[in-house]
């Protein structure tokens, strides 16, 4: 039935572990990544951990006879080092590994690789240990003893299925990005629409995203998806502006109490109309909806205080303060940069953040300003 050479084309993966507990040189520093490495071979590569040397034997002499490349290891250590190090297409592990367990195994490699077949082996007759295997990513469960054909038929279609499921996890990441990309388009035109009305506010968004993007490169172990949440966040974070009555945002003159209630549930606006971003950009939420949150909890729209405020909207609070001073107003002309230091140094644990201010002071001369 799996006679002669088995031709499949998987999409081979290379991990590249950065786990403390596997020494190798091409470990790498950062978080564990894992590159897909674009390669057609007519032998898939099989890491093989099984702890009997005979049950190892036989099963090695007979994939290799059915056309894998088979590397064998007797422990889990082993494996995740030969992981590190090489670009399998599947594991085939035995469950009652001496030191680390399979299923320890199986969940260390679900840390950093989703898409890698795994397939348990075991001697063990046990339905939980079985529904827990397949929960924590394994794909196929066989009882010992298993024969080499059983066990070929259960990596091809293992292999099969993760194929065609990366494909379609593909397809549906490249429509959702596409559809996240039309819809920051289509809301920036919106921010530009409202500022463009208003002299006096005009690339104002620009300037609180490029000014709080700055302070938070300063800020150390921020990664890139951090930094993309709070440039888009502050970006957009007079979004919800749509919804105040431009007859009170253009008003000539002080609002009164009933007008500026009405101008503080922009926050809460802005927060709903970016609810598309929640499943790839949760934190931009967040931020627009309390950027006007202070540190003493005296802030809007829900009073939280000190670091219950994301990190974001307490960069925007800053950069937008240091904005509105340093441009003209209708009311006034732009102060300087110094006039903008020292409200901010004034505010430090009572408006804005005390730990961020050093780094506006660190990085405030760079800021644009009217002056």
């Amino acid at each position: 039935m799996f006679g002669g050479t088995v031709e499949f084309h998987p999409t081979q993966r290379h991990i590249l572990w950065g786990s403390a507990d596997i020494n190798t040189s091409k470990r790498s520093p950062s978080p564990p990544l894992r590159t897909l490495i674009q390669v057609k071979t007519e032998k898939p590569y099989i890491l093989l951990v099984e702890d009997d040397p005979d049950q190892s034997q036989l099963l090695e002499l007979g994939l290799g006879q059915q056309g894998f490349r088979v590397a064998a290891v007797r422990d889990a250590r082993s494996a995740l080092h030969r992981l590190a190090l090489e670009a399998f297409d599947a594991v085939v592990s035995d469950l009652g590994l001496p030191g680390m367990r399979g299923d320890e195994l199986l969940r260390l490699i679900r840390n950093v690789d989703q898409s890698l077949p795994f397939i348990m082996l075991t001697g063990e007759n046990n339905v939980p240990t079985a529904v827990q295997s397949v929960r924590d990513g394994a794909d196929e469960y066989l009882m010992k003893p298993a024969s080499v054909a059983t066990v070929v038929q259960h990596i091809l279609s293992a292999m099969d299925r993760r194929v065609r499921t990366n494909a379609e996890e593909r397809r549906l990441r490249d429509a959702d990005k596409a559809q996240i990309k039309a819809f920051l388009t289509g809301v920036q035109a919106l921010v530009n629409s409202l500022e463009t009305k208003d002299q006096y506010t005009r690339d104002h968004s620009k300037k609180v995203a490029q000014i709080a993007l700055m302070m938070a490169k300063e800020l150390p172990g921020m990664s890139k998806d951090q930094l993309r949440e709070i440039r888009i966040g502050a970006w957009l974070h007079d979004i919800g502006k749509i919804g105040i009555p431009l007859t009170i945002l253009h008003k000539n003159g002080p609002l009164d109490a009933e007008e500026w209630e009405e101008v503080k549930k922009h926050t809460i606006y802005g927060a709903r109309i970016l609810e598309p971003l929640s499943k790839h950009y949760p934190e931009v939420q967040r931020i627009v909806r309390h950027e006007h949150e202070r540190w003493d909890g005296k802030g809007y729209p829900d009073g939280i205080a000190g670091t219950e405020i994301p990190l974001g909207a307490r960069l925007i609070m800053i950069a937008d303060t240091y904005d509105a001073i340093c441009s003209n107003r209708p009311y006034r002309a732009a102060l300087t940069r110094d006039d903008a230091l020292k409200v901010i140094r004034e505010g430090a644990g009572t408006q804005f953040d005390p730990g961020l201010v050093p780094v506006f002071e660190k990085t405030y001369q760079e800021f644009p300003c009217a002056t």
